[in-house]
């Protein structure tokens, strides 16, 4: 407010001091003195949702929608075969690798299969002895079971060179394929690069969806719950998916995952501020948040009456940058003063 327009409002001000009521949270103005002190008015509404608190939160892959393309044996990245935001098929190439440690499990599975053989054989022949009573059965016996045992390292050893369904090459090289159709949200390796075993070579997005990444104080992680809404400031609405109830140390918050409605327009990494509303219990009203003033550490509101506004007392169960959430002693239709507050406690103050 530039310095004539303040030196005019507290003339205004210091005219209307006289003209209050003998009860001190009344305020006597007429519709003329409102419209010179600006004063704008909005009328009380039902609540059915009310604001919990709002916080920054960073956009992020739906968590179950996202996968990684993993290395089953350590070595050393040959070729990359896809780009970030490529979309892929199941079974698409991904990154071709040179192991040694595929180079050995190979030469392991290529040696157990050549004792089976031998310990097949051994075991025919037991069995052959046992049946015409030159042998001991038993012997026939552990000779089956040696073969057994070779049979499950062969099973072992053939299921390692084949983790992931990685397709095998000459030389100890192998080719990670994509587990699932999707596009490729990040490739985690280079051409040339040490990769150890069971690391991402890359990272796929199966769908579109879209998550929101926040922390909740701790204060109000209790009146957080899945189901809950938050509502961006661009008008959107999105669903909490889930609230976690351990507090971390060292930023005394919990993490909060909410779900974004299809075709956000927003994209992974972004930084959005988000309200967190639940539903209200009955009887809750709603007012703009530039209603609710503090007047003697109590949230309050200037109703309006036919002969000017009655400050009352309110419980402020709510708040985000446009709305209040209130309970009290007034109901839906009431009116309230919206701006000019700081005009009406100085008034109230002068009685």
């Amino acid at each position: 407010m530039s310095h004539p327009s303040l030196v005019r409002t507290l003339a205004i001000v210091a005219t209307l001091l006289p003209l209050q009521s003998v009860a001190a949270q009344d305020i006597l103005l007429s519709r003329d003195q409102i419209d010179h002190l600006q004063i704008q008015l909005a009328e009380v509404q039902p609540a059915t949702d009310e604001p919990v608190a709002l916080v920054p939160a960073t956009v992020i892959p739906a968590l179950n929608a996202h996968l990684a393309a993993t290395a089953p044996f350590a070595g050393t990245v040959t070729q990359i075969h896809v780009v970030p935001g490529q979309s892929i098929t199941k079974g698409d190439p991904i990154a071709t690798i040179a192991s040694r440690e595929l180079l050995e499990a190979r030469g392991q599975l290529a040696q157990s299969e050549a004792e089976l053989q031998a310990a097949l054989a051994v075991a025919r022949r037991k069995r052959t002895l046992a049946e015409k009573s030159i042998a001991s059965p038993s012997v026939a016996d552990e000779a089956e079971a040696q073969v057994a045992k070779i049979e499950a390292v062969i099973a072992k050893h053939r299921s390692a060179v084949t983790i992931g369904g990685i397709i095998l090459k000459e030389g100890g090289h192998y080719t990670i394929n994509a587990p699932q159709s999707g596009v490729i949200a990040e490739t985690l390796v280079m051409t040339g690069d040490v990769i150890t075993a069971m690391a991402a070579a890359a990272s796929i997005d199966t769908c579109e969806d879209l998550w929101l990444d926040a922390q909740v104080p701790a204060s109000i992680v209790h009146r957080v719950r899945p189901g809950d809404s938050v509502h961006l400031l661009d008008g959107q609405i999105g669903t909490v998916v889930s609230v976690g109830h351990h507090i971390d140390k060292e930023t005394r918050s919990a993490k909060l995952l909410a779900s974004l409605p299809n075709h956000s327009g927003l994209l992974p990494g972004q930084m959005v501020n988000l309200n967190i509303v639940r539903s209200t219990a009955s009887g809750g009203l709603k007012v703009p948040a530039g209603a609710v003033t503090s007047i003697g550490g109590k949230h309050s509101v200037f109703i309006r009456t036919p002969d000017g506004f009655a400050l009352k007392s309110i419980t402020l169960r709510g708040r985000s940058n446009d709305q209040a959430t209130i309970s009290g002693d007034l109901s839906a239709g009431d009116i309230v003063a919206v701006s000019g507050l700081p005009q009406l406690e100085s008034i109230l103050g002068g009685s």
